[in-house]
């Protein structure tokens, strides 16, 4: 693991539901051992529903392409459509994917997403989704 963060679920700009991934939104990280802004393999515990775990992507940083607010950390559950709100979760950064990075549209950011979906989920596939 290269990472963990606790904190609690706020509210974000709801950019990630517009576009198709719903995200959970947590405050950014700040110190000396925070992680690069970029893209993570992502594992979520879920301590207010007894420790489920839930696998996604995270995205943290200015989110460039759409910088609106102040910097986040956006994380993209798999298979899940629950509000979190006011949660204190659990975020454990798995593996670096990629740097943040401007893209010209938004369909060319979706379709980064999808790609960045697809190298998580593989990334579950091969390894297991228990603590490493």
């Amino acid at each position: 693991m290269l990472h963990e963060l606790t904190d609690v679920v706020m509210q974000g700009k709801r950019v990630g539901r517009r576009l198709g991934t719903p995200t959970a939104n947590l405050p950014y990280p700040t110190g000396e051992d925070a992680p690069p802004d970029g893209i993570y393999v992502a594992r979520v515990i879920l301590p207010q529903q007894g420790g489920r775990v839930v696998n996604g992507v995270l995205s943290q940083g200015k989110h460039p392409t759409l910088p609106e607010g102040v910097p986040t950390v956006e994380v993209h559950l798999f298979d899940f459509d629950e509000s979190l709100y006011g949660q204190k979760v659990i975020v454990q950064y798995l593996k670096y994917l990629r740097p943040e990075k401007t893209f010209a549209s938004v369909e060319l950011m979706r379709a980064q997403i999808a790609r960045d979906i697809s190298a998580a989920r593989a990334y579950f596939a091969a390894t297991s989704s228990y603590p490493e």
